[in-house]
């Protein structure tokens, strides 16, 4: 408990100022000498009561001061975690430079902590790191997921690897990773089902590996031919991915938020808040049919929390960029997102 003390001197008296020091001589010793005992003889008084307060009031503030460590807990703050760095690995090709890939890295891919763009030829712009030409998707990704662990693994956490034509907002992949550790050994991205129900991650929406994953992938998963294999895999190469990283004891985490509403969404955020999804699209059907945790009515529920959709139209995405991070909501407070999913009420 601290003490306060307050003292109040008594300045009301008046008097009149006077030459005290014109005519009068001042000695340091004999009977005339000026002290604290023995001040000018005119204003004795009054200077001796404001010398005996000022005395008490400083012998209190040295008191006061002398107990107060002993009244105070002070509290030693903990530092805050640190936030995880994002490795954003965007993957194009030549023919989407200019009318794709130029947008995401005038817009979002600046959030993150680092990024490399992954591509078959050069640009001036997005100075992407070059792969000869691979046709098949798991070819690319496992070049891909090598190169950047051999040349940039010390540079993030997570490492997100996804298409260009996607809009992500980091922050909230931040948030969502806080109560990981990039030391498990887990990965993330919109949970699928395949047909032998094995679960893993639909390649339309992204994925996000922990360093340990990374690594482990690359190290363990892909030298070894039964673990994981060299060939071309088509369509189902990302069941083959999640194939190799479960035979390394990684596991497919849960991105859904608290309340089971999906913050990795696979189509553009259209489909979404128009209604149901459409069975009798090809993308939509396989969703639908795949989709790891249970639809109501075709619908799925998107968290405010959201972190990637995919775009249709690229322009767009600078409204996006606009809508998330420059636009403020006066009267209420400040939110990550501002989109609302009129599905989930």
């Amino acid at each position: 408990m601290a003490i306060i003390i307050i003292c109040v001197t008594d300045f009301s008296v008046s008097f009149k100022m006077r030459p005290f020091f014109s005519r009068r001589r001042f000695f340091l010793s004999g009977k005339n000498k000026i002290s604290i005992f023995n001040p000018c003889s005119s204003c004795s008084q009054i200077c001796c009561s404001l010398l005996y307060k000022l005395s008490v009031l400083l012998l209190l503030c040295v008191l006061a001061l002398l107990l107060l460590p002993n009244n105070i807990q002070l509290k030693t703050a903990e530092p805050l975690p640190a936030a995880a760095r994002i490795f954003c690995i965007i993957s194009t090709q030549d023919t989407r430079h200019n009318s794709v890939a130029v947008h995401v890295k005038r817009s979002w891919a600046s959030r993150c902590d680092q990024h490399i763009f992954v591509s078959n030829d050069a640009h001036e712009e997005l100075e992407p790191a070059i792969f000869a030409p691979l046709h098949d998707k798991w070819l690319k990704m496992r070049a891909h997921l090598e190169y950047v662990y051999k040349y940039h693994f010390d540079e993030g956490d997570w490492f997100l690897y996804i298409n260009d034509d996607n809009y992500v907002i980091v922050e909230n992949l931040r948030y969502m990773l806080r109560s990981h550790s990039p030391d498990e050994l887990i990965y993330f991205g919109c949970k699928l089902r395949s047909a032998n129900n094995q679960p893993y991650m639909y390649d339309r929406s992204g994925i996000v590996l922990s360093s340990a994953t990374l690594a482990q992938f690359v190290l363990r998963a892909l030298p070894n031919e039964t673990i994981c294999s060299s060939g071309k895999q088509g369509d189902a190469a990302f069941e083959e991915f999640a194939r190799c990283l479960g035979n390394v004891n990684v596991l497919p985490g849960d991105s859904r938020d608290h309340l089971g509403y999906h913050r990795f969404l696979p189509f553009h955020m259209k489909d979404y808040f128009i209604g149901a999804l459409n069975y009798s699209l090809p993308h939509h059907k396989y969703f639908l049919d795949r989709s790891y945790y249970g639809l109501s009515n075709f619908k799925v529920p998107i968290s405010k929390q959201l972190i990637c959709a995919k775009l249709e139209y690229m322009p767009i995405i600078y409204s996006h960029y606009y809508l998330t991070y420059q636009v403020k909501i006066f009267g209420t407070p400040q939110r990550a997102i501002v989109i609302e999913n009129s599905n989930t009420n």
